[in-house]
């Protein structure tokens, strides 16, 4: 009986009478998210469709204020009855002072509204883009349509946006979520946990969030931020809007094309609501580039700064992006929903490249042909519902599963031939070696931008003299997949206090496949000349760098028709051409074997949370999320000694625990001024190629390589104060700090290790302790509109994030121990966005700046830092403009990277340069249609 009347007692809260008052907040150009509504002192917001819900105790005539900005404030008298009160859709209307006409009629300035809205009202620290706002920018993927935001930063391939950090740390520590869940990765290059975000095209977007500082509810790996990407759901009404335009990419010298089509509608009185999107853009994408390699590892401490050799690369690209998305919500009352989205996503990728090296040690020169399609694509699909069981109590749950995928498409296989002839250079020093003048034994030696071969006239490069050296057929897949159940339990036993708990479960699967088969010629018949297998022009396309003055047209040669690679790989080209297979690779030879391994990680997260009104200018935000991780990896080890190569399959098991508090603080000021405050504990996973147990032992050369699958993760407490202010209108000011202590960053430990009385160099994956990063970031976006005339249309965003960071580096200088301090990898200093904009009525421009300070790629312990790899500072510039012809149809024009500016990584000081590129100007014009 006792046992009854306690669950009796802690369950009325729930069963008490409340008043529940529904409905959603609109403009004519749709839903107003984040807007504020008041009852008796009773406050709530909208949620990103413009709904809301509110409970009260009371019934009879109240008098509900509605705020939003830019609009005038509303209010709406209405009669409370018992339970449920609907109140459908509440129209809002712009300001009658003129601030109010310039901020709602402008061209993309309703979406600035709505996202400032949701910042200022979001319990944590966010920043936020809406979908019209990525339409009036010239970005084409997602990862691009990020790079305007405070604190991002993008990596670029063949000059598109392909790659995400936020305030300059590690692209591994964001996480990038869609619509809540980590995204899967695949890709050739790389298996670790980054993001290729150039697979998925920004129409698809209906709003980006990136929490700075993340709360329980949200999953916990994600150091450096979390962005979100929302997909476009079912709108209120009919909707009907089609894009299309066409371009030109001048590195390339080809055209292309985009178009977009949404549609959507609400059918059976409401009840049924739904929307389809679909997207594609295709465009050839080109770059010229020159690496050099430096002898680091030569224990000749001035030889170590030699150049081994040079190379010129020229990519050719057609790509096209695909995308589809469909969303499904079915209201079966006022009280319970669900909804269905779904999303597919494929990128072609179809290279050709030619590569041109110059080996100065060994005195010769190569010719490197490959061409292949690389395909990745991305399915994700989620079933979720949405239950108001009480005016206290609701309950949403979520069921998902998404899969990406890379692999070589028609062919299955990457073809990639090498010819080689050997050659005499002059100008090397008298060591006999190739120097940049900064480091020549005699001080004679070229510069940067203009380093050349110098090949005798004696033996000039040429087709006939290039005979083919080996041919190689790289086999690749990379899949990851994703299955996730979640819910959330919302309790709300007084108008200051909410209460959640909830969970989410993640099945993971990794498989890694990544073997070739080299065949060498020469061997069994006399090698084919470049001249005999068929040549085709080199493709200058307007100049192979010409930035620099096309210092190497007289070593650029015609080549072999890359038509032709396919046939040498078959078996009648083998056959003909008496190719020798050196290397076959598979799953079980010694070869092949440490190229394979799969992974399944396995997600238990829970979480508590609560969110505490104190005072009414004062919010508390806290709880608990903790993440339980079990990590199984299958791989080989191959090991090499007298009696040949062994191979012996690896399975290891890693288990660990996240446990991850978090606080977070609002204090409102004023109506208009935010400070909050807020910590946070976060971490990253290891990355899938660190945890790959494969492992080579090689006893004729006694070196060991592995992976590590006890790896731990990286974790961080993160302490972030942020400032807010809000202008009347579009605009706020924003000024912050962020501090975080990091333990057990992963990185490539160096060591020797001794069996059986013989020393072994061992290279593997091991955690760091000690590190931290910190800095502050500062934001402005105001529009001038107080200012007369034509004035009034003037605007600017601009925002700077400065990061500093350091970690200690061990390595080993005559068998003794000694530690390099170190920035952390990868993590920039300096990034900065800045925008001058002018909108009114009918017309918008917009120019845009994205800069990202240089940062250290690569750490190589053994050389020391001055030869470590660096990334140079990078700054884009974009422009875009529009007009609307009628309120239905705007025409634009979008402009990218039209200072043309390179892409640089450098040999521990700018001017020994590593790798150099060059994308040039690209841009489109088109037509914007609303058709309802």
């Amino acid at each position: 009986m006792s046992s009854r009347l306690l669950l009796m007692i802690l369950l009325l809260p729930v069963f008490c009478t409340a008043q529940q008052i529904r409905g959603s907040i609109l403009s004519k150009e749709g839903p107003l998210p984040s807007a504020t509504i008041v009852i008796d002192g009773t406050g709530t917001q909208t949620d990103l469709s413009g709904i809301f819900n509110i409970t009260l105790r009371k019934t009879g005539k109240v008098t509900l204020k509605i705020n939003y900005i830019g609009f005038a404030v509303k209010t709406v008298e209405i009669d409370v009855k018992p339970g449920l009160n609907q109140l459908g859709a509440i129209l809002m209307e712009p300001s009658n002072d003129v601030l109010g006409e310039v901020v709602v009629k402008g061209a993309s300035a309703g979406s600035q509204i709505r996202a400032i809205s949701i910042k200022k009202n979001a319990t944590g620290i966010m920043e936020v883009l809406a979908a019209d706002a990525i339409g009036k920018l010239p970005d084409r993927n997602a990862a691009e349509a990020v790079q305007r935001m405070q604190g991002v930063s993008i990596e670029r391939d063949q000059g598109e946006g392909r790659y995400v950090s936020v305030r300059g740390t590690p692209i591994q520590w964001s996480a990038t979520l869609l619509n809540g869940n980590r995204l899967p990765t695949a890709s050739l290059d790389y298996t670790d946990r980054r993001i290729q975000m150039d697979i998925f095209p920004s129409e698809l977007i209906e709003y980006v969030q990136l929490s700075k500082a993340i709360t329980p509810d949200m999953e916990g790996d994600a150091i450096g931020g979390s962005v979100n990407f929302i997909t476009k759901a079912a709108p209120l009404s009919k909707m009907l809007r089609i894009n299309a335009a066409g371009g030109y990419g001048d590195q390339a010298r080809k055209g292309s094309y985009n178009a977009s089509i949404v549609y959507g509608d609400r059918l059976l009185k409401g009840k049924l609501g739904f929307v389809v999107s679909a997207v594609i853009w295709d465009r050839t994408s080109a770059q010229d580039r020159y690496n050099m390699t430096y002898d680091f590892s030569n224990p000749n401490v001035r030889q170590s700064y030699s150049i081994t050799d040079l190379q010129l690369r020229d990519y050719i690209a057609h790509r096209k992006t695909t995308g589809l998305n469909a969303g499904l919500e079915y209201k079966f009352n006022d009280r319970h929903k669900i909804q269905f989205k779904s999303i597919y996503s494929a990128f072609l990728d179809g290279q050709n490249v030619r590569e041109t090296y110059f080996y100065f040690n060994t005195k010769n020169a190569t010719i490197t042909d490959r061409a292949s399609n690389y395909f990745t694509d991305l399915y994700s699909g989620e079933l979720s519902g949405q239950s108001v069981f009480s005016g206290k109590l609701s309950l949403d749950w979520a069921v998902s599963a998404d899969k990406s995928k890379f692999r070589f498409k028609d062919p299955g296989y990457y073809p990639m031939a090498t010819f080689q002839q050997a050659v005499t250079y002059d100008g090397l020093a008298t060591d006999g070696k190739k120097y940049l003048s900064m480091a020549a034994p005699d001080g004679k030696g070229d510069v940067i931008d203009a380093v050349l071969p110098h090949i005798s006239s004696t033996t000039p490069i040429s087709a006939n003299a290039m005979k083919l050296s080996q041919v190689i057929m790289l086999r690749s897949t990379n899949w990851e997949e994703n299955k996730r159940f979640s819910f959330h339990l919302k309790y709300t036993p007084t108008e200051r206090l909410t209460l959640k708990f909830g969970g989410k479960f993640i099945h993971k699967d990794k498989v890694v496949q990544s073997p070739y088969n080299v065949y060498v010629a020469g061997i069994q018949k006399p090698s084919p000349t470049m001249t005999s297998l068929g040549t085709e022009p080199f493709p200058y396309n307007g100049g192979f760098l010409s930035e620099i003055g096309s210092p190497y047209n007289n070593v650029i040669i015609d080549q072999m028709a890359l038509n032709q690679l396919k046939s040498l790989v078959t078996p009648e080209g083998v056959s003909q051409h008496g190719l020798y297979p050196f290397q076959v690779d598979s799953a079980t030879n010694a070869s092949g074997a440490t190229k394979y391994f799969t992974g399944v990680e396995k997600v238990y997260a829970l979480y508590v949370m609560g969110e505490y009104k104190v005072l009414d200018k004062l919010t508390i935000t806290g709880g608990i999320r903790n993440e339980y991780n079990q990590v199984t990896f299958n791989g080989s080890k191959v090991t090499s000694n007298a009696g040949g190569k062994q191979v012996t399959s690896l399975t290891q098991d890693n288990s660990y625990n996240a446990f991850l508090p978090m606080l977070h603080l609002k204090y409102n000021v004023t109506d208009k001024d935010i400070v909050r405050l807020a910590y946070t504990r976060s971490f990253v996973r290891a990355d899938f190629n660190n945890l790959n147990p494969g492992t080579t032992q090689d006893d004729a050369n006694k070196v060991i390589s592995r992976g590590n699958a006890s790896l731990k993760p990286t974790f961080a407490n993160n302490f972030d104060l942020m400032a807010e202010h809000y202008f009347g209108g579009i605009g706020m000011a924003t000024i912050g700090a962020f501090y975080k202590k990091l333990t057990d960053l992963v990185y490539t430990n160096q060591w020797s290790e001794t069996i059986g009385g013989v020393p072994y160099a061992v290279s593997e994956p091991d955690n760091l302790q000690g590190a931290w990063l910190a800095g502050f970031e500062a934001g402005l976006a105001k529009r001038f509109t107080s200012l007369p005339g034509f004035w009034k249309g003037f605007g600017v965003d601009a925002n700077y994030t400065y990061t500093n960071s350091q970690v200690k580096i061990p390595r080993f200088v005559n068998n003794q121990k000694i530690e390099d301090k170190s920035a952390i990898p990868k993590q920039a200093k300096h990034i900065f966005n800045v925008s001058l904009l002018y909108e009114y009525n009918k017309f918008m421009a917009r120019i845009a700046g994205n800069y990202k300070g240089k940062y250290l790629d690569v750490i190589r312990q053994a050389a020391g830092p001055d030869h470590y790899r660096w990334y140079a500072e990078n700054f884009t510039v974009d422009f875009s403009a529009s007009y609307s012809i009628t309120p239905k149809i705007r025409t634009f024009l979008e402009l990218n990277n039209i200072t043309n500016a390179p892409v640089r990584y450098y040999h521990g000081t700018f001017d020994r340069v590593e790798q150099a590129e060059w994308y040039s100007i690209r841009g489109q014009a088109g037509v914007s249609v609303k058709i309802f």
